[in-house]
């Protein structure tokens, strides 16, 4: 949703960036650049010349115009990220700039910002105008008149601060990691209690405790916070312990003596801590989820049966509890903090046509299961407009399960080099994916046979296996055949399967 920040130039920037980097082509010419940008050859040209200025920002790329030639030479460096280059375009515009000294307490008026960042006061309003648009997409508005600009509920405010900040974040560049105290021993608090937690998940914690810390320092402490929040329990760990075990350290590191932290305070931070992490079933054996039977949690146990009946499967108990858990952990977070426009950890904003193409069969199957569920379920309707990447999320919860019960692609191998040969193609296709996959002799009619010589054997119509033929010391891009041959079988056997499903419709 920041990407609405973004001037014309900062978004011709990071499409011609994204658009080379996709293309993993080192020269070009500025005729092939106008056609796939649809741009006049001068327009072209000061669009190449924008990016040469960026680099100085951002240097980890390089690229050279041929100004006689009309040519464009550009080669990115292993630490080129596209997330990074959209973080250095994002810190720079006027938008970001007063958000930042908003936070920080260094804005002062108009004409202070309109210096610090070279626009006139007139430009600087009319781009804070897009500004107001993406507050109001988290609840929230500004008004440079009002002694306080930024209105809004203060968990409202915490939460945005902590997803702007956490766009652009770089573990070693975060002025709000850098304002925890000792954060050394903050993280091993973590690692130490929740070894569940990954590094990138303390980070992200203790990012959102910073903020409020700094929020709390400026005299912006929490008043209210929705009902959900109060009565939040965790999975994990009950809120009196997780007080004295983080928060009464943390906030004594950072000069706020626990006993004057309120309890508002403390069951915000209880609650995020609960909502940001994700549970796998492993992180759960040992919880104690008996208050998930509550009837506020119905609408969530309805849906994991429901699932189980849609998808002709029987959950285990660990497998029940996985869902369970975080199904209420992601339905709480979009109702708490739903928006119309989502975006992800990189600010990209949600196309479903993206996200179709991370689960091109799952994807579209959970979409109609979801339809059916909204009929005994209605709130989740409501759900989906607050959260518009909710399908996808619960593709990404069910992939673990599927993955498990996935018929395997199976496979036969055959070279003229002998045994050897195929038992180093067979071992390194079984080890070069997590997924399903199993060797079988011809005679067990597998659904891809490997040869590096022709293969005559007949097949009947419905047992015809894919035949893949390469050379002998199969070369790099006949592997990545191979691979993509794989997904293809892969997709095939999945998507009949879920064709079979009770409320899948054929096309």
């Amino acid at each position: 949703m920041l990407q609405a920040l973004l001037d014309t130039t900062e978004k011709q920037i990071y499409a011609f960036l994204s658009y080379c980097y996709e293309t993993n082509k080192k020269n070009y010419t500025i005729k092939e650049l106008s056609g796939v940008f649809d741009r006049k050859t001068n327009k072209m040209q000061s669009i190449v010349q924008q990016v040469e200025v960026f680099r100085a920002r951002y240097p980890q790329f390089t690229l050279t115009y041929d100004r006689l030639e009309k040519e464009v030479s550009i080669a990115f460096s292993p630490r080129f990220l596209l997330s990074q280059a959209y973080s250095v375009l994002l810190q720079g515009t006027v938008g970001f700039i007063l958000l930042d000294a908003l936070f920080q307490g260094d804005y002062h008026s108009l004409e202070q910002l309109s210096h610090k960042t070279f626009n006139s006061p007139r430009t600087i309003q009319r781009k804070l105008q897009e500004l107001n648009h993406v507050l109001a997409n988290y609840h929230l508005s500004y008004s440079l008149k009002k002694g306080d600009p930024l209105a809004g509920d203060e968990y409202a405010i915490r939460y945005f601060y902590h997803l702007t900040y956490w766009q652009i974040f770089d573990e070693k560049d975060s002025q709000v990691l850098a304002s925890i105290k000792e954060k050394e021993q903050a993280e091993a608090l973590f690692e130490n209690h929740a070894s569940y937690m990954r590094k990138i998940d303390i980070d992200k914690f203790l990012h959102l405790f910073a903020i409020s810390v700094q929020r709390i320092h400026q005299k912006h402490p929490l008043s209210f916070l929705p009902n959900e929040v109060l009565t939040f329990e965790h999975p994990l760990i009950e809120k009196k312990q997780f007080d004295q075990v983080f928060l009464n350290p943390l906030f004594h590191r950072n000069h706020l003596p626990f006993s004057e932290i309120s309890e508002v305070e403390r069951s915000f931070l209880y609650y995020m801590f609960g909502v940001m992490n994700t549970y796998l079933e492993e992180d759960l054996d040992a919880a104690n989820i008996s208050w998930l039977t509550q009837p506020k949690y119905q609408q969530e146990a309805q849906l994991v049966e429901k699932l189980a009946v849609y998808f002709r499967l029987t959950f285990t108990e660990a497998e029940k509890n996985y869902l369970l858990v975080n199904l209420v952990m992601i339905h709480s977070a979009s109702g708490c903090f739903g928006t119309r426009q989502k975006s992800d950890s990189f600010g990209k904003t949600t196309d479903e046509q993206e996200l179709q193409a991370a689960f091109p069969v799952l994807y579209p199957t959970m979409k109609r299961f979801f339809l059916e569920a909204t009929v005994s379920l209605p709130e989740l309707r409501r759900l989906l407009q607050m959260n518009d990447r909710l399908i996808f999320q619960y593709c990404m919860l069910l992939r673990v399960i599927f993955i498990k019960y996935e018929q395997p692609v199976t496979f036969s191998i055959h070279s003229k080099y002998g045994k050897t040969q195929e038992l180093w193609i067979k071992n390194r296709l079984m080890n070069a994916t997590h997924r399903a996959m199993a060797h079988y002799s011809l005679s067990q009619k597998p659904d891809l046979v490997i040869s590096d010589y022709p293969i005559h054997q007949e097949f009947s119509e419905e047992e015809q296996p894919y035949l893949f033929y390469w050379n002998g010391h199969p070369s790099a891009k006949e592997w990545k055949q191979l691979k993509q041959v794989i997904k293809q079988i892969r997709s095939a056997k999945n998507k009949a399967a879920f064709a079979q499903l009770a409320f899948t419709q054929t096309e």
